[in-house]
């Protein structure tokens, strides 16, 4: 096998649990002393989302963290005498010894330095290897870091309190087996502590405890920011130890970390959460508004950590998912008490940090069974057509009018409805436009219907779909989205004559389309060393639970956001079973049973076949199940990696801890396959994914397995990978099952076990994509014009602009090396881009198709092919820069790409 570069997970919210097992001691990764220890931890996909001119810098040990700070701040004053240097937060911890320092420029009138600003972004793409560059002389300094923004979660808020049947119907514990957990093992996870890094909590919410402190549900944590913080204009935190979310609806505040409480533990005689008599902790790192910093979630974590809590839950989001984030090293090191991952429409490879980390679970969202929906009466000239239907309101409309409904175009389910202007009857005006869904975009069909004069549309699903919530951000009428059979019955009532709807604003509880299968917006593996990822899924698409009282007190939100709060809880229930049975497990033990015992849901509902590995893992958790059974496989999961670098074969160990022999047959559950690219576009990922019957043949040293009480067994697995093209890379996967044979007692459970493989080479793939790298004038990647390569480019330093490079990355790349060149194609040494910019780069993605990176005329020489760790700026002259993009598990092999001529004046 080769080595691996790529561990773990690209773009989207990340949703991070660490299940916290004390038995387990924490493994400290203290980096050698010295200066080879220094490395330049940059992962970022955009330069937005590094915090400008803030650093973390860890230290190897040795003096305090006090002294080390001091050492530290005067060498850096004497290396950058004009710049201003603040130190908004030291950590001193045993699994993390840090300073996080913040370069501020100053101007001069006299002798006195006076603050004006930031160091800019463009100031910035220099400043991250000069800093790295110039400790690395420093023995104690082990690691530099870029601060990174982490964005709040992006949820909206349906403000529904509901009766209780409907309440209950919308719980997701019956998917899960948690109600069998609470009502026959009557586990509901008291004495189990569950910290939660969110956005605050309304802990006043009677579901909620009603208080704050010792005694109370939401016993521990505190306030790392205050209200106001904001990570863009207000950037100095102010702590307190109340971690109550007071904001109010005006400031788009969603009472996210209030919710995933309520999903946790919430209680009261509507709702049950996962482990409902658990306690919490909220450490709160968002304000009102805005985002914060990734030092500030290492702070909480650390916190929560010393709290000692017994679970960590984390639901944050950061466009980030590789490794060397200070965020995923520190939950690595909080060790061997892992849970997490998240979001993804965007095809394979979308899974995010920190779930990279060692020991930190990624988890999958699968849909509720159930949703609450409104509904709307028909009433038409014939009392027969009377009836009640189901609809989801779309998103930017309040509330839809109620009124006649019309056919909004002469062609009524043509696919194409208001699309064309043209074929909108003139009868919509002043009346509600039925469509069907399909063509143009929300936005083109509800702004022509509006053009038209219809004062709302409602949509219908394409032929065989449910009820859908129809996405429109500035929507000139409201909107609502219904199934296709009620668009076609509404649509013979209205042939038939006048018809009439009263939406009446009521929620109930309804079976959703999609129950039971994974969530659209959950994320798509593997990890970028071929690994299993996601591990496991909770439901965590449309969840009803708490809300600060000031937003309604109850709502349904969407997101692995939720899913991993469940898990959470649900990994609180498994230990509260264990308690007293011996020391506890290893994490990895805890995660494996819930793999063994997981449900595997189809690809769509209705279909026969499995969906795959890299969209569920695993599968959905089986609570209940993953107490009780008696068998356990390890590992939980396998990958047979690509097909160049196979690793053929595997060895399972089945274990029976039961009190009786247990008998199963080993079989070949095969999955569907991931058709990753779009053949007419270069390897460009499919958005959303497609699938395939691709399968593999998987054979077994034995079939028939009997295993004792207390013995083990272990058989080996091996894969024939299916005979498709490699150029295709078909993402192939399944689950090795051990189907149960006449075993009444513990151990009759089927186990199963996940694996993945990829057909191909993916070394061999491309990096750049759609004709990038570009150079041009212009800054803004969603739209600029294209610098011919014969065409020479002026950058003169007093006027601009300075040249800027687009990169579409088809491909994930380690690092980006940039040699600089004179016109003549003579190497004299590198061009100093961001260090973020150019190392650790995630594939693109639809919503981020192009990255853009902008050189300030400074470049690195080199002294007899040595790279010399001084930045200077280029003499007057032309140059080409080369952008080299490093292959996908390429040691020394490169995409390589060089610029047209650059004139430097």
């Amino acid at each position: 096998m080769h080595l691996m570069y790529f561990p773990a997970l690209l773009f989207a919210i990340f949703s991070s649990l660490i299940a916290f097992l004390s038995s387990v001691d924490v493994v400290t990764a203290a980096p050698a002393a010295g200066t080879s220890s220094i490395k330049n931890n940059a992962a970022a996909i955009a330069n937005q989302d590094i915090v400008p001119g803030r650093y973390v810098f860890e230290f190897t040990g040795g003096p305090s963290v006090d002294t080390n700070s001091r050492m530290l701040m005067n060498f850096l004053k004497k290396t950058f005498p004009k710049v201003r240097l603040l130190m908004p937060r030291v950590i001193d911890h045993g699994l993390l010894k840090a300073v996080t320092i913040h370069f501020e420029r100053t101007s001069h009138t006299g002798s006195t330095g006076l603050l004006t600003s930031s160091i800019s972004s463009d100031e910035q793409n220099a400043a991250f290897t000069d800093i790295a560059r110039a400790v690395s002389t420093l023995g104690f300094v082990a690691h530099v870091y870029p601060v990174h923004s982490v964005h709040r979660p992006d949820t909206r808020i349906a403000s529904i309190p509901l009766e209780s049947a409907d309440a209950a119907l919308i719980s997701p514990n019956a998917q899960t087996q948690i109600d069998r957990v609470h009502s026959e093992l009557r586990n509901t996870g008291k004495g189990l502590t569950v910290g939660i890094i969110d956005t605050g909590v309304d802990y006043m919410h009677p579901a909620l405890g009603g208080g704050f402190g010792p005694g109370y549900k939401v016993a521990l944590g505190r306030d790392l920011v205050g209200d106001d913080y904001d990570g863009y204009k207000n950037t100095t935190p102010i702590p307190d130890l109340d971690p109550i979310d007071s904001c109010s609806a005006s400031t788009g505040s969603s009472g996210h970390g209030t919710h995933v409480s309520g999903i946790v533990a919430g209680k009261s005689d509507n709702f049950t959460g996962a482990a409902p008599d658990a306690t919490l902790g909220m450490w709160r790192v968002f304000g009102c508004t805005g985002s914060t910093d990734d030092d500030i979630i290492i702070e909480a974590m650390l916190d929560a950590y010393d709290a000692g809590v017994d679970i960590i839950s984390m639901s944050l989001g950061d466009a980030q998912g590789w490794p060397e984030m200070l965020s995923a090293i520190v939950a690595s090191r909080i060790n061997a008490k892992g849970v997490p991952g998240n979001d993804g429409e965007h095809g394979a490879f979308t899974s995010s940090a920190p779930s990279v980390g060692k020991g930190v679970y990624s988890v999958a969202s699968f849909d509720n069974n159930y949703n609450v929906v409104q509904t709307f009466d028909v009433m038409c000239s014939s009392p027969e057509c009377k009836k009640t239907y189901v609809y989801n309101l779309g998103k930017g409309s309040d509330s839809m009018p109620s009124g006649q409904v019309v056919a909004g175009d002469i062609n009524i389910g043509s696919t194409m409805d208001a699309c064309d202007p043209a074929n909108i009857p003139r009868t919509v005006s002043g009346k509600l436009a039925l469509v069907q869904r399909g063509t143009c975009e929300f936005e083109q069909k509800t702004n022509n219907l509006a053009q038209a004069g219809a004062i709302g549309a409602l949509i219908y699903n394409i032929e065989g779909e449910g009820s859908f919530i129809p996405g429109v951000k500035d929507a000139k009428i409201p909107l609502a989205g219904v199934a296709h059979e009620t668009g076609v019955e509404l649509l013979e009532d209205i042939q038939q004559g006048e018809t009439y709807l009263t939406f009446k604003g009521q929620q109930q509880a309804a079976p959703t389309t999609t129950g039971n299968i994974v969530s659209s917006f959950s994320s798509i593996g593997p990890s970028y060393e071929l690994g299993v990822n996601p591990n496991i899924a909770g439901v965590g698409g449309l969840v009803y639970s708490t809300l600060p009282r000031q937003l309604g007190s109850w709502g349904v939100l969407s997101g692995t956001s939720m899913a991993t709060p469940q898990v959470a809880g649900a990994v609180a229930l498994y230990l509260k079973s264990i308690e007293g049975k011996g020391p506890r497990p290893h994490p990895t033990y805890i995660l494996e049973q819930f793999q063994n015992y997981a449900y595997k849901a189809p690809n769509k509902n209705g279909q026969e076949n499995v969906d795959t590995p890299y969209r569920q893992g695993a599968g959905l958790i089986q609570v209940y199940d993953t107490i009780r059974e008696r068998v356990h496989i390890t590992p939980g999961d396998i990958s047979f990696n690509d097909t160049a670098n196979m690793q053929k074969t595997h060895t399972l160990t089945i274990t029976n801890e039961g009190a009786t022999p247990v008998f199963y047959k080993a079989i070949n559950k095969i999955s569907v396959s991931i058709i990753p690219y779009d053949s007419s576009s270069g390897y460009q990922f499919t958005e959303p994914p497609v699938f395939g019957t691709e399968s593999a043949e998987i054979k077994f040293s034995q079939t028939n397995i009997q295993i004792a009480p207390g013995a083990s067994v272990k058989i080996t697995v091996s894969v024939v990978p299916p005979n498709t093209d490699p150029a295709k890379h078909i993402m192939y996967g399944g689950y090795i099952q051990l189907k149960s044979i006449g075993n009444d007692n513990y151990g009759s459970k089927d186990i199963t076990v996940p694996y993945v493989g990829i057909v191909g080479n993916q070394h061999e793939l491309p990096i750049y994509g759609n004709g990038t790298p570009q150079l041009t004038a212009d800054t803004n990647p969603e739209k600029f014009t294209p610098i011919n390569q014969n065409t020479v480019f002026v950058y003169d330093r007093k006027s601009g602009p300075k040249p800027t490079f687009m990169i579409t990355l088809v491909s994930p790349t380690r690092e980006i090396s940039t040699p600089l060149y004179t016109e003549n194609n003579v190497m004299i040494g590198y061009a100093t881009f961001n260090e973020a910019s150019v190392t650790n780069l995630a594939r693109s993605i639809s919503t981020r198709p192009v990255h853009a990176i902008t050189w300030d005329g400074t470049y690195t020489p080199t002294l007899l092919g040595i790279r010399v760790p001084i930045t200077f700026n280029v003499l007057p002259g032309k140059y080409r820069i080369g952008l080299n993009a490093l292959k996908w598990f390429g040691v020394d092999e490169w995409d390589n790409w060089t610029s047209g001529i650059i004139e430097v004046r």
